[in-house]
């Protein structure tokens, strides 16, 4: 027995879940065999002879539909191993190198989550105060005009929250230090600087700068980026390395942009804060920024919460070039199918979208992305001449490391050919070349956020079952489809919510998924509904969630199915409503109230 207390942090809960892929963790006891978008094989909890257990690396879970077990990564350790919830969770931190605290009263871990509170509310403050800067004061006179130059509207600058960080030294300073905070505090958290020179005092790091709040996932403000009005340097400022900001953790716009992206199943990488608004402010939300070139390992893991394909829109100057290469790589090696845009005219996404229009931006990414070797290939015969023998020893020399380090065969035996024919040269001595340069070993983790799973400190795994209601009505199946859809988008969540309601269905699993569902929208977090697993004690309601998350509703023609689904439990209830009024007409009728009956047809009437 591992000695934890019955209740963990959620925020180490969700650490361990997010670096521990169900399909890793699961192959190193079953044997699964990739199956459309499934991997499949022999449940490991019954009999079998032909396999039927299945797990979902997207949405991170496994069902088996023979014996109906089901849930996530922790569930299944709880089950398999006859562990409890928190042993489970020790188990996977072990695994992946997580430290885990070992008490209830952990001073330490208290005092760590406490601080990242205390942090994200000071940053709140301030980007309340770089905000109000911007829309309201006058000094703010040349950064709106700034933002109105490049094209940036009043509803823009409101939903990215920008700022402007005055001229002064003191400004944000003075204003923290009448909140309560201390300069200390403030130093630490990369909001002021000490000053040298043996004189004592702090001044604002941040000073005549437009500013970018950097958020993340969950929509909390985690740093910040300033950029200069003019040519001064540095062009960009960002905050340093804090308690909650490691820009390699981080993307720019994931909290805004993270619905579209699973939506759309596809996400575009750019360089700069203004290429992500400009984006989003001609409709593109499925667009993210890597907060300058160095893209990190870490930044790619947070992408496939959402989604393995990628779509690389960097700069296209040197750096944007020299980021190219490093961000296909780093993707293609964690699993993502990437494709690489070249702008033309050496402009960067913000430039082209004003220059050029959304259309023709939307066009180059998903008619004209490339392969790396494509794009290697593209560059390398614009320097060289390949009509020369130096020429083509000299473009395959550049290409060929791209090809060697594909992971999918497929793709590197089409570049391959594709390579031999633009070069003229036969695709054998290409592939000889190839081998010859020797395969680099890959690693093809592939850790998403689309997790479902049981979170219950208390129960063994025995205890943990997934059931599933048996529906026939038109009704329930409605309620079925209507809340799988509600599940996957917050969009569909809000449509219900506002035209029917919260209170729906008479069944109680489903109000206590569509109240946890109310709460994550209302508080404005990253909507991921598979996290209500770890909300969830009721096995009823556990059973039907694991069930829900499993199907897969079509692509397309959505907008029917909710419009459908909407009809029928709408008709339903004035079916209700109609008998109801029959039975009261009936009681009127026993009771000789004629004023009654008279009054209940009136309203019988209405619903005909």
């Amino acid at each position: 027995m591992i000695g934890l207390s019955n209740y963990i942090p959620d925020e180490i809960v969700d650490e361990v879940r997010n670096s521990s892929d169900i399909v890793d963790v699961i192959s190193n006891y079953v044997r699964l065999k990739l199956k459309g978008r499934n991997y499949v094989g022999l449940c490991p909890f019954h009999t079998e002879k032909t396999g039927s257990f299945t797990v979902n690396r997207e949405k991170q879970i496994y069902h088996c539909f023979g014996c109906g077990e089901g849930g996530n990564v922790f569930s299944f350790i709880m089950r398999k191993e006859n562990l409890s919830f928190p042993e489970a969770v020790k188990m996977l931190a072990e695994r992946t190198g997580i430290t885990v605290p070992e008490g209830e009263d952990d001073p330490a871990q208290t005092a760590r989550l406490r601080k990242r509170e205390e942090a994200f509310s000071a940053n709140e403050l301030t980007r309340d105060f770089y905000h109000y800067i911007l829309m309201n004061h006058e000094t703010a006179g040349e950064a709106r005009q700034y933002l109105n130059k490049r094209g940036i509207s009043n509803e823009t600058a409101e939903e990215f929250q920008l700022g402007y960080a005055p001229p002064s030294w003191d400004g944000l300073l003075s204003f923290m230090t009448k909140k309560g905070y201390k300069p200390d505090n403030l130093e630490r958290l990369g909001l002021v600087l000490a000053k040298t020179k043996g004189t004592s005092g702090y001044y604002d790091r941040f000073r005549n700068r437009i500013m970018f709040p950097i958020w993340d996932p969950r929509g909390r403000v985690a740093g910040f980026g300033g950029r200069v009005m003019d040519d001064s340097l540095p062009k960009y400022l960002n905050s340093p390395e804090t308690i909650v900001f490691n820009k390699s953790h981080l993307l720019y716009g994931i909290n805004k942009a993270a619905e579209n992206i699973r939506q759309l199943d596809q996400v575009i990488i750019v360089e700069g804060y203004m290429d992500v608004i400009t984006c989003h402010q001609t409709g593109i939300r499925n667009v993210v920024a890597s907060l300058g070139t160095a893209f990190a390992r870490e930044q790619g893991k947070l992408l496939q919460r959402y989604t393995r394909e990628v779509i690389i829109a960097y700069d296209a100057d040197s750096a944007g070039t020299s980021a190219t290469l490093r961000g296909w790589q780093l993707l293609d090696d964690i699993g993502c199918r990437v494709k690489i845009v070249r702008i033309p005219d050496g402009k960067d996404p913000d430039e082209f979208i004003k220059s050029h229009g959304q259309g023709n931006f939307l066009h180059l990414v998903n008619e004209k992305g490339q392969s790396l070797s494509d794009y290697m290939t593209d560059r390398s015969m614009e320097k060289f001449d390949i009509y020369t023998l130096e020429g083509k020893f000299k473009v395959a020399s550049e290409v060929i490391p791209s090809i060697r380090n594909m992971s999918n065969e497929i793709e590197k035996d089409e570049a391959i050919q594709k390579l031999a024919q633009r070069l003229h040269l036969s695709p054998d001595a290409i592939r000889s070349e190839v081998e010859k340069s020797g395969r680099k070993s890959r690693n093809s983790w592939a850790n998403r956020d689309k997790i479902t799973g049981v979170r219950d400190n208390n129960n063994k795994s025995s205890e943990v079952k997934n059931r599933r209601p048996t529906v026939a009505d038109a009704r329930s199946k409605a309620e079925d489809s209507l809340l799988a859809l509600m599940l996957e988008d917050r969009d569909t969540f809000v449509r219900v919510k506002n035209e029917i309601g919260v209170n729906f269905s008479s069944r109680q699993e489903y109000l206590n998924i569509v109240g946890l569902l109310n709460e994550m929208a209302q508080n404005e977090s990253e909507y991921q509904p598979a996290a209500l697993f770890d909300r969830l004690t009721d096995k009823d309601t556990t059973g039907l969630l694991n069930s829900l998350t499993m199907i897969e509703m079509p692509a397309e023609d959505r907008k029917t199915v909710i419009r459908d689904c909407l009809k029928t439990i709408k008709d339903d209830e004035q079916r209700k409503k109609r008998e109801e009024l029959l039975k009261q007409m009936e009681e009127a009728d026993r009771l000789q109230d004629q004023e009654l009956r008279q009054k209940l047809l009136m309203e019988y009437s209405k619903l005909i």
